[in-house]
């Protein structure tokens, strides 16, 4: 082989060598900036108002035969989300919220959904709401935002099913 050969394989496998560290510096960096999963959610309903109903029977069993107690919120139809499902944190993973009205989450115990023992969760964080029976989410000016399908979300946008929202540690899925 001529030394210029040997010299472009030396640059090709220094390059694959950079290439693998930025890597893994990216895997320890995605790691160390995740919001740590810990949220307390306790539904307490608005003065004045009829919460919505919340669904808080345990994640079913792996069993085949699985029994449910109490009623789930009907899953949305036709391209529109009827409901709200925690995925985490995992003590609340498969809690239904119908979206009926106006439901509002966030740290003050005045909210629809109280999260309040999660820091990146501002006291009146954001909103579900109806616009001519579409369900609308709103961030209201939270301090560290609301991530609309991975996305920062900005004002209010249209949920469909299959929509993830996430608050601090907490995701939440429209169906």
């Amino acid at each position: 082989m001529t030394d210029q050969v040997l010299n472009i394989l030396k640059f090709a496998l220094l390059g694959l060598l950079y290439l693998f560290f930025a890597r893994v510096l990216w895997a320890v960096w995605s790691e160390v900036r995740a919001p740590r999963q810990r949220s307390g959610i306790v539904p307490v309903p608005a003065p004045g108002a009829v919460p919505p109903p919340v669904d808080t029977a345990p994640p079913p069993a792996p069993s085949p035969r699985r029994s449910r107690s109490g009623p789930k919120p009907k899953k949305g139809r036709a391209g529109r989300a009827a409901r709200i499902v925690f995925l985490e944190p995992k003590h609340r993973r498969g809690t239904a919220v119908a979206l009926d009205g106006e439901i509002t989450l966030g740290r003050d115990a005045s909210c629809t959904l109280s999260i309040d023992d999660d820091g990146f969760v501002s006291q009146l964080h954001l909103r579900f709401y109806d616009v001519e029976g579409q369900p609308m989410v709103e961030d209201l000016g939270s301090t560290n935002g609301t991530f609309y399908n991975g996305n920062r979300l900005y004002g209010a946008k249209l949920l469909h099913p299959g929509d993830r929202i996430q608050v601090g540690s907490t995701i939440l899925e429209a169906q």
